[in-house]
């Protein structure tokens, strides 16, 4: 059984535009900045420098510190902080991250 369905007047371009999906767009800020204050639990922590010098655009966070890059691949850590700490917040929160981006589309154009 084969069905076969068109979708007539389907504009890609309005849905992107609706709900900020472009790649500058206000959803990708609100993910990367959710994200972001999600992730700083995780990151190691002893001065605080690493975890305030940081720039967060439509899809990125960035740590700007030297030694971040190496931080993020050996760091042992104490607790829940230490390397790979984005993959951390993804795996013990990422569900949250979701419904949050969810709920922030939706209040955008009434969805």
């Amino acid at each position: 059984m084969e069905i076969k369905y068109e979708l007539k007047d389907f504009d890609k371009r309005k849905i992107i535009d609706k709900y900020g999906l472009q790649e500058n767009g206000n959803s990708s800020l609100y993910t990367a900045n959710r994200a972001f204050i999600r992730m700083q639990k995780y990151v190691p922590f002893d001065t605080g420098a690493l975890s305030t010098t940081v720039t967060v655009r439509p899809g990125s966070v960035t740590y700007e510190q030297p030694y971040a890059h190496r931080q993020y691949v050996s760091n042992k850590g104490k607790g829940i902080r230490g390397k790979y700490w984005d993959r951390k917040m993804w795996s013990a929160e990422g569900d949250k991250l979701t419904k949050e981006v969810e709920r922030y589309m939706k209040t955008l154009k009434g969805w």
